[in-house]
């Protein structure tokens, strides 16, 4: 996409991002505009009780469901199950059926 083809308003976001300047042309990037990425730490290997810990900190930021949300998807599930089996039931006694008329 070239710089003709942004509308008004996105030119002007551009523009508060410091990715335009004020002509509408691509900014020239700063020296501190650029993050330095940090090398990656060394690990001494692998700690059970870190791991246990963070298991337990993001479990906590799990949103559990209501009593009536889990009976309705519990209910939806049971009744999808139910229609699932008996269509395989019904598909597999009308080619049972077929077959044994098919190979008499």
């Amino acid at each position: 996409m070239s710089i003709n083809e942004y509308n008004r308003q996105q030119k002007r976001l551009l523009q508060r991002q410091g990715t335009l300047d004020a002509e509408g042309m691509p900014a020239a990037r700063r020296p501190e505009d650029r993050r330095t990425v940090a090398p990656p730490q060394q690990r001494s290997g692998f700690h059970p009780r870190q791991f246990l810990d963070e298991v337990v900190l993001e479990l906590r930021k799990v949103m559990k469901p209501k009593r009536a949300e889990l009976v309705n998807y519990a209910t939806v599930v049971f009744f999808t199950l139910a229609f699932v089996m008996a269509l395989v039931y019904g598909l597999d006694y009308v080619y049972s059926l077929a077959s044994s008329q098919l190979f008499k």
